[in-house]
């Protein structure tokens, strides 16, 4: 679940990478002081959320799985900054992302302690129980575009 929110997360970033460099502006990160270098941070990171689901979920492993979790480590981190100061977007899905709530905060580090036992322990990719059989690879790649493609037509259509 934690990969298919990174999906979703880095869509919405690189549909709408606003929300979040506003946020990036607001809490001074390095080299985001400008609203187009901001912005741009903001897809990067989308992009690198986006990657890393992708990959999370067709190749896994305890790397993989060490990487997601430094990623949910880094947005609890920012998500506890963004409380600390008072915004009222996390920017976590774009310009539907509301303000950094405790719940959110605790997801964050959950989903990180979640990965990084995966890391510990080994866990397989999703994509490996479904490459059985040529059906349920293809059935996998089907999901994760239709997943991808649906998030992305929803922040273009209402967004």
């Amino acid at each position: 679940m934690t990969c298919l929110v990174l999906l979703a997360a880095g869509a919405t970033k690189l549909l709408d990478p606003a929300a979040l460099a506003g946020v990036l502006r607001k809490l001074q990160f390095p080299l985001a002081g400008q609203e187009r270098s901001s912005a741009l941070i903001a897809r990067v990171l989308g992009l690198i959320e986006l990657l890393l689901g992708f990959v999370a979920l067709v190749v896994g492993g305890r790397v993989v799985a060490a990487a997601v979790a430094v990623a949910y480590a880094g947005f609890a981190a920012l998500l506890w900054a963004a409380r600390r100061a008072s915004l009222d977007s996390c920017g976590c899905f774009g310009s539907r992302s509301g303000p950094p709530s405790r719940l959110h905060l605790l997801l964050n580090a959950g989903s990180a302690c979640v990965a990084g036992a995966a890391a510990v322990f080994g866990v397989p990719a999703v994509s490996d129980a479904m490459l059985a059989t040529p059906l349920g690879n293809a059935t996998l790649l089907l999901c994760v575009l239709a997943t991808t493609v649906g998030i992305l037509f929803l922040e273009t259509e209402h967004g």
